[in-house]
């Protein structure tokens, strides 16, 4: 599996890149979010090298022999695609081509069950938007609290046992290195969702409250 790669950016089609690692060309294909997010980047002319690292998703099955390598330029993005892939009928190609806007835009609206919103993305029709609110509402929160451009960092083990301390722990750790929020916005947003909701057992129900707060504000 090839999970990330850094080269030289030397050439550049319509929804794919091929970048060049160790002397071998890998063809990524890219999301629409993150072409855009590498705009600015030249392929390599011969004199001047474009130098681009991304994070990728190896996708090859029996129904699709044919390995394809999808690239990100941060963790958090790889991690929603690949939530997003295990919708029914969802498969890599079409997930990839769905996010045309921005990750935290997608996640707000599934959080929110707005299948209208759903339908406007690229290759999403009705059904397609019923099973993407059916399969992850309830599980996305933690993306639709993302600020700006996240910054590469590991995803956290699920909580264990550690009690409520290490889960507010765990999601201030997120909230701050992953998501952008600031160190006291982060302890306030989970102060105030336990107050609202102090049962909270698991951290994708204390980020789906954290969701809830700020949505209502």
């Amino acid at each position: 599996m090839i999970a990330s790669l850094s080269g030289r950016l030397r050439r550049r089609l319509d929804d794919r890149i091929v970048l060049e690692t160790a002397g071998v060309g890998y063809e990524v294909f890219l999301p629409p979010i993150v072409m855009r997010q590498i705009e600015h980047l030249a392929p390599d002319d011969g004199e001047k090298a474009s130098e681009l690292s991304l994070v990728t998703h190896y996708h090859a099955t029996r129904d699709q022999p044919r390995p394809v390598l999808i690239g990100f330029t941060n963790e958090l993005d790889k991690e929603f695609f690949e939530k997003l892939i295990t919708v029914k009928d969802m498969g890599p190609m079409v997930a990839a081509r769905a996010l045309a806007v921005p990750v935290a835009e997608v996640a707000a609206a599934i959080a929110r069950q707005d299948e209208k919103y759903l339908r406007s993305l690229p290759g999403i029709g009705p059904q397609k938007a019923k099973n993407i609110v059916a399969q992850l509402h309830g599980k996305v929160a933690k993306f639709a609290l993302l600020q700006g451009e996240a910054a590469p960092a590991p995803t956290p083990a699920p909580v264990g046992a550690e009690g409520q301390d290490g889960l507010r722990e765990l999601v201030w750790e997120v909230l701050v290195k992953q998501l952008g929020h600031r160190p006291s916005e982060a302890s306030q947003l989970i102060t105030d969702a336990l107050k609202r909701r102090p049962g909270v057992m698991s951290a994708e129900e204390l980020f789906d409250e954290i969701y809830r707060g700020a949505k209502s504000s």
